[in-house]
């Protein structure tokens, strides 16, 4: 029998999480990146994730990266699809607003989206080398990116999966509002030709392109 003091912890962790947003893992390659993405999921009190397997091998998310996962999968609720139409077709019929990342300068930055309006959303991540697929693109609601400014083109899968909860987190739980897109900076913005940069940053480009002063 648990003990009174586990009822009171899992009693306040349960009225806590939310039954409404949903992660999507589509097709992931590496189920320990998945187990890494579960250990956010359940930080920030999301209950309930899909992982759709398409072309990737499929793997039981409740055995698969334990230690990765922190043992957080025990307490997920795991819902799996046997290819990505359908899983599209399960998350429309349940409701679910399809909020996809897309390294796509087209797409919305994720800090300028209205999440707390968005009823029941679900954040859509794909595979690690390929993305989303383009049946998932065509299907979702919105098309988000997650601002950066490094020169690699995207986060891995389960930094992209704990950066997007955060958002959603701040914005639905903390009542941030959202920020407006001018707001964000984009690298495309930024200088491109050396003169307009100050001494240090002329000497970091310097480095970094293994000039001589």
């Amino acid at each position: 029998m648990p003990t009174q003091r586990r009822i009171e912890k899992f009693t306040r962790i349960a009225s806590l999480r939310d039954l409404d947003a949903a992660v999507v893992l589509e097709d992931i390659h590496d189920p320990h990146n998945a187990a890494a993405s579960f250990r956010s999921c359940d930080a920030f009190g999301i209950q309930n994730v899909h992982i759709v397997f398409e072309q990737e091998k499929p793997f039981n998310p409740k055995r698969e990266g334990k230690k990765t996962s922190g043992h957080t999968n025990k307490w997920l609720d795991f819902h799996l699809h046997s290819g990505t139409k359908a899983a599209i077709r399960a998350l429309k019929e349940q409701g679910y607003t399809l909020i996809a990342t897309k390294v796509d300068p087209a797409g919305t930055p994720l800090p300028s989206l209205d999440l707390s309006s968005i009823e029941r959303p679900a954040f859509v991540f794909g595979n690690e080398h390929r993305g989303i697929s383009e049946e998932m693109a065509a299907a979702a609601d919105r098309l988000v990116w997650l601002p950066m400014l490094g020169l690699a083109e995207s986060f891995n899968l389960s930094v992209s999966v704990a950066l997007t909860l955060n958002e959603y987190f701040n914005q639905k739980r903390l009542r941030r509002p959202p920020v407006p897109a001018g707001r964000i900076p984009a690298p495309e913005r930024a200088p491109t030709d050396p003169a307009e940069l100050d001494t240090a940053h002329a000497e970091l480009l310097r480095r970094w392109l293994g000039l001589k002063e």
